[in-house]
């Protein structure tokens, strides 16, 4: 195979893969990471703030909610200095196994100016970090342009999220592990072993360039089948749930090296207009899903020898207002609650704690106290990109390690 044809048939599995826009752009693979790991997971509809994060002692919560308030002795008081301040019941393993452990860091009142209360338009806001310009590329696009590298970030599911695209290159969006490949067919195999055996050929110029990054591709490719293929033995059961499919996935990435620094997944299930329930329902079983599977996410980081260097924030696009409404359920707010998990971070309550006192609401939500951007700087930090590059440098990272 000459050098013309190395290079056409390089780019030709490329793009029948999807990752051709950028990986030539410059010297391929030039930047390289800290060995941290950032995972993004988004709670999609606007998850409940005010019954997760709860502000149990407090008249107003109660009075407001009389058909969804959680019973202060059902609450899992943290115990927070200052503060009067409990978790939902649904997430025991959260408090026993983050909470507990100080590697538990809950954003109260958590969001951006001029809140919007559309899932869509907040989602594209919190995936570009600008409520300006919400149909630019990703907050991470910066930082996997400089990585020059798709499989740097990864995405689990079907849609890769805005925040994974930059404007030379876009992270991977895999289904499942079981579903991921360069293709099975006869003539790709063939070609494929053909690219193998060339590329163990130093070249010169372009075509150096494309080996290397074809050489990349391919052991990345070959990591994730070999996560295929070994067996895969979690320290604790993975709940059968999304969430629990999609930190088992990451798990098993990470512990096969696969070369992302960043992973993003999301559910679904959290707009609870009604029936939202109280100790029980419909949040309940969304957020005991989240607890169980981030526990045994841990968990197996600990075996693995990685939680120290992993970092986890949870989001969703917006709260939900102070007050139920007719159909025991919540309508879309402002100010909401992140997490953030790992062996390194800091636990604690950063925010304060919510004020429900009529006057203090924003129009009947609760109003934004600390903005996001603050906390994505802090994972930027994490895994080594720079925070005013991504997020601006007018957030200052948060300390949460």
């Amino acid at each position: 195979m000459n050098r013309r044809s190395f290079i056409k048939r390089s780019l030709f599995t490329l793009a029948a893969t999807g990752m051709v826009p950028s990986l030539f752009s410059r010297t391929a693979l030039a930047a390289g990471g800290n060995g941290k790991i950032l995972v993004l997971y988004h709670l999609f509809g606007g998850n409940d703030a005010v019954n997760t994060l709860i502000p149990y002692n407090q008249p107003e919560y109660a009075a407001y909610r009389p058909d969804i308030a959680i019973p202060a002795a059902n609450v899992l008081d943290l115990g927070a200095p200052g503060m009067t301040l409990g978790l939902h019941p649904a997430m025991q393993p959260m408090v026993d196994n983050l909470w507990n452990n100080g590697q538990l860091a809950l954003i109260s009142q958590v969001g951006y100016p001029n809140h919007n209360r559309s899932h869509f338009v907040s989602t594209a806001i919190w995936n570009t970090g600008d409520p300006e310009r919400p149909n630019k590329t990703g907050w991470l696009g910066g930082y996997i342009d400089e990585q020059n590298d798709p499989f740097c970030a990864t995405n689990f599911g079907s849609t890769l999220p805005r925040a994974l695209r930059g404007v030379h290159t876009s992270g991977l969006s895999i289904e499942s592990i079981g579903g991921f490949g360069l293709g099975s067919s006869d003539w790709e195999q063939q070609l494929q072993s053909e690219l193998q055996r060339q590329i163990q050929q130093t070249r010169s110029g372009t075509a150096e360039e494309v080996r290397r990054a074809m050489d990349h591709m391919l052991r990345s490719v070959d990591k994730v089948r070999g996560a295929q293929a070994a067996e895969f033995a979690p320290a604790t059961t993975f709940p059968n749930s999304s969430y629990g499919r999609r930190f088992r996935d990451i798990a098993r990435l990470i512990k096969y090296d696969f070369p992302s620094q960043v992973y993003y997944a999301s559910s679904g299930g959290f707009d609870t207009h009604s029936g939202q329930g109280g100790v029980q329902g419909t949040q309940a079983n969304l957020l005991a899903g989240l607890s169980e599977a981030l526990s045994a996410f841990r968990q197996e980081m600990i075996l693995q020898g990685k939680w120290n260097d992993v970092m986890v924030m949870v989001f969703s696009e917006f709260g939900r207002r102070a007050k139920q409404n007719a159909s025991a359920g919540t309508d879309h707010g402002k100010g909401g609650v992140m997490f953030v998990s790992g062996g390194s971070v800091q636990g604690g309550v950063y925010g304060g704690e919510p004020n429900l006192a009529e006057e203090a609401l924003d129009k009947g939500d609760l109003p934004v106290k600390v903005d996001f951007r603050s906390v994505y700087a802090a994972g930027a930090q994490f895994i080594g990109a720079n925070p005013a590059e991504l997020v601006g440098p007018e957030f200052t990272p948060i300390n949460l390690v």
